[in-house]
């Protein structure tokens, strides 16, 4: 979800510290189980179907998500690059961010609901930090 930096949208920000990008990739974007032979039944297929995708993300984080709005990165300048307004850019840039080695970008537009609860209602809730990751807070929150 590559963004140009002329283009803003509000967005949840998370740090964490993975051993490497494939294990930052692994937790950060869905995984699919290799997909059963043609030959295979339905009942090992519908298996199949319940099983996929994990994703560590959204089930640490609770909610229902889009993947197609979540973004891995690196680049704390990269991430200063996509918030607008001032006073969020200067909050941003004063966090101590050394202590990490990704960041996800998760789009407010991403989070359609809450795993949580049995309510009707929409996202009820601001994400927070997890296990696995250290809410750093909600950008361009006029957007």
């Amino acid at each position: 979800m590559s963004k140009l930096n002329s283009m803003f949208y509000s967005f949840y920000l998370f740090a964490g510290t993975f051993k490497n990008e494939a294990e930052a990739q692994e937790f950060t974007f869905e995984q699919w189980e290799p997909e059963p032979s043609p030959e295979a039944s339905d009942s090992v297929y519908e298996a199949w179907e319940d099983r996929n995708p994990t994703w560590r993300l959204k089930q640490e984080l609770g909610f229902y998500m889009d993947s197609d709005f979540v973004e891995l990165a690196t680049d704390p300048v990269y991430i200063s690059s996509l918030i607008k307004n001032a006073d969020e850019k200067s909050i941003f840039n004063k966090l101590s961010l050394s202590n990490y080695s990704h960041y996800i970008i998760v789009s407010t537009d991403s989070i359609y609901g809450d795993l949580r609860t049995t309510s009707n209602e929409e996202h009820i809730r601001e994400p927070e930090s997890t296990a696995s990751l250290i809410f750093l807070g909600k950008f361009n929150n006029e957007m």
